[in-house]
C-alpha cells in the first residue's frame, strides 16, 4: 500500500469538515492501512489538545456544568444497541469478494452489475446525489481507454490492483485524478482488480474510437 489521503484530507476527515462521501471512502481505506491509522490518532490528540487548551472553555465551567447535568437528565435512548456491522460479501463475474464493514453497511444500496463485454463490470452504489459512486471490477489481463476527468475521480482499491502511467496500484491504495491526468488502467495476466470509485463529473475518452461515446452526454460515467 502506497498511495494514502493528503493529510488536509485527513485533518478535515478529523474535524468533521470533510463531504459525507469524502468521509466515507476515507474510513474505508483506515479500515486496511494502519499508518493512516496512526496518522488519524495523532490528528485526533491534537485537536483534543486544542480543544482542551481553549479559553472559551476555562472561562466558562458553569455553562459547560450546566450542560453535562442536561445531557444526563435527558431519556435515555430505548433502541436496543447496534451490533456493528460485519463484513458481506458480494459476487462478481463469477468471484465473491469480502467487502469492507463501511461498505457492508450499505449492501442494499449496490445495485445490479452491469458487464462492458465481459471484461469491466460496474454496479452503482447509491448513497450520493452529488456524484456517482461505483463499485468497479476490471478483469485480468484488460486495459481500459485512456480518459480524464471533467471533474474528480477518487479510486479506492478493494482487491487486486491495476497500473497506469503513473504507477501501480494495489490493494488499500487510495487515489485522486483529476482533469490534468490522462490514464489509462490495466490490470496484468493473473491479476485482476475491484475498486471502488467516485466520480463528481462524467469522464472522457481522449483516444481511439471510444471518443465516439463523449457525444453522449460529453463524458460518460461506468
Amino acid at each position: 500500500m502506497s498511495y494514502h489521503p493528503e493529510k488536509q484530507m485527513l485533518q478535515a476527515y478529523v474535524e468533521g469538515s470533510l463531504d459525507e462521501i469524502a468521509a466515507f471512502t476515507v474510513a474505508i481505506h483506515l479500515e486496511s492501512c494502519p499508518e493512516c491509522k496512526r496518522r488519524v490518532a495523532i490528528l485526533e490528540q491534537a485537536c483534543g489538545d486544542r480543544l482542551a487548551a481553549d479559553p472559551v472553555l476555562e472561562s466558562s465551567g458553569e455553562d459547560l456544568s450546566a450542560m453535562l447535568e442536561a445531557i444526563v437528565s435527558m431519556e435515555q435512548n430505548s433502541e436496543p444497541f447496534r451490533v456493528p456491522p460485519q463484513p458481506q460479501q458480494i459476487m462478481v463475474n463469477g468471484k465473491a469478494f469480502l467487502l469492507p464493514r463501511a461498505l457492508s453497511r450499505h449492501m442494499g444500496k449496490i445495485g445490479q452489475w452491469r458487464s462492458y463485454g465481459g471484461k469491466v463490470f460496474s454496479a452503482s452504489v447509491d448513497i450520493a446525489q452529488e456524484c456517482r459512486v461505483n463499485l468497479m471490477y476490471i478483469a485480468e489481463n484488460v486495459q481500459i481507454p485512456q480518459h480524464t476527468h471533467k471533474g474528480t475521480e477518487s479510486t479506492l482499491i478493494l482487491h487486486g490492483g491495476f497500473s497506469d502511467e503513473d504507477g501501480h496500484y494495489e490493494a488499500g491504495d487510495f487515489l485522486v485524478k483529476d482533469a490534468s491526468v490522462k490514464h489509462s488502467p490495466s490490470t496484468g495476466v493473473g491479476e485482476d482488480c475491484l475498486c471502488l470509485t467516485v466520480l463528481t463529473e462524467p469522464m472522457v475518452f481522449t483516444q481511439g474510437v471510444a471518443r465516439l461515446f463523449n457525444r453522449f452526454g460529453k463524458g460518460m460515467y461506468p
